[in-house]
């Protein structure tokens, strides 16, 4: 029997059995033909190469015949990231730990214009971390709820998202973590507008968010955000990114919120134990790009600039940050590197204290300081990484040391 006349066989007895899958069953299948003497090793080799081949261009095209439709409309990521962490305070001895972080996540096609996300991560209820520290004696830690939403493409030019919405990155713009911890995954609804004009990409990015929600009060707290902005591209190798986010609460002043890891307040001023002002707030954000500058000693260079400013409160208003990165525009393959510097400014009552960085100080407001960050690739989707925060109170005493070493494993 030809090699050919055997890989048909193989294809067909797949078509036949739905639930056989591609890769183990195929070699089990083929062993067995070994054994039986309808094949010989080196026939039997020569039909696995060929067959994982076909998958291969299968799964290119997304046409994998012997797996149900939804299977095939289904991707599956997840990474798992191992730290050591140091910290000092400076009214607190050293603290050292061993910290770890597994996410697993899933999209799924409903149809061509809608899909399904989910994903579990390790952590609390803390909305800034998915960390877990290594500790209780080999405790048994939860897996939670990291999101759940729905995304309809209604049009070429309109997106919306709805449920709890994987990564505030996603839709806003943000070059920093200044105002947002990028583990922070809103829940509402989002519509998301784009429109491209020649060398500009023209965008609005907007949110209705619920911040808490009580079977005992009508009055709960929520946030809208509207944020135009635009890319626009000089040339191949430059552009700049540019959007203004107007941030509007509602019930928040009076209110005592909450992350899941603490309340609110820490230091934002509070009035009879509660927030005393509102933080309807304007941010700009700016970021230019370089693709090969200097001549190509580099691959990819940016500055960016985010700024916040709270009318509300008469003084301690204000926030910015300032940064540099230089290196790859990603690191995704063994021997790309990017470096990171950042300057933060935030006043106590810029903005509100449960949502920037939570590395910064523990991400509270009135904080002032350094960030230095550098990743290398050790690997595809391996990565090792170091971050360096060294932070001060602005108004308020106190300081902080913090050095994070990473190892990140991406799938």
């Amino acid at each position: 029997m030809r090699i050919k006349e055997i890989v048909c066989l193989v294809f067909a007895w797949l078509l036949l059995i739905p639930g056989l899958a591609y890769s183990g069953e195929i070699d089990i299948l083929v062993e067995k033909l070994v054994e039986k003497g309808i094949l010989s090793p080196g026939e039997a080799r020569a039909i696995l190469i060929e067959t994982k081949e076909e998958v291969k261009k299968d799964l290119a095209k997304g046409e994998l015949g012997g797996l149900p439709k939804w299977v095939q409309n289904t991707k599956i990521k997840g990474d798992l990231r191992l730290r050591y962490q140091w910290e000092d305070k400076h009214d607190a001895p050293d603290r050292h730990r061993g910290r770890y972080r597994f996410r697993l996540g899933l999209e799924t096609k409903v149809n061509e214009a809608v899909k399904v996300a989910a994903g579990l991560a390790t952590g609390g209820d803390d909305a800034r971390s998915t960390n877990q520290t290594m500790c209780d004696g080999f405790s048994t830690p939860d897996i939670r709820l990291d999101y759940a939403y729905a995304e309809w493409m209604a049009a070429s030019w309109l997106t919306l998202k709805a449920g709890k919405i994987k990564s505030v990155k996603k839709v806003i713009f943000r070059p920093s973590d200044l105002l947002w911890d990028s583990d922070i995954n809103p829940e509402g609804i989002s519509f998301l507008l784009s429109k491209k004009m020649n060398n500009c990409d023209l965008f609005m990015n907007t949110g209705f968010w619920v911040l808490d929600e009580s079977s005992s009060d009508t009055s709960d707290p929520f946030m809208c955000v509207i944020q135009p902005g635009f890319k626009y591209k000089f040339d191949e190798k430059t552009h700049i990114k540019m959007a203004v986010a107007g941030y509007i609460f509602d019930n928040v002043e009076g209110a005592t919120l909450t992350n899941g890891d603490d309340n609110s307040g820490k230091y934002n001023t509070l009035e009879g134990g509660a927030l005393k002002y509102n933080y309807n707030s304007i941010a700009p954000s700016i970021e230019v790009g370089f693709k090969e500058p200097f001549g190509g000693l580099i691959p990819y260079l940016a500055v960016f600039c985010d700024y916040v400013y709270n009318p509300d409160p008469s003084e301690e208003n204000n926030g910015y940050l300032l940064g540099i990165k230089f290196g790859a525009e990603k690191v995704k393959e063994w021997g790309q590197w990017q470096a990171k510097y950042m300057y933060r400014h935030l006043e106590k009552d810029a903005w509100i204290d449960i949502f920037p960085d939570s590395d910064a100080y523990s991400g509270h407001t009135d904080v002032e300081g350094h960030e230095f960050a550098l990743t290398y690739g050790i690997g595809k989707n391996v990565t090792l990484g170091v971050d360096y925060y060294y932070m001060e109170r602005i108004k308020g005493t106190g300081r902080r040391h913090l050095l994070q070493l990473d190892w990140e494993l991406k799938f």
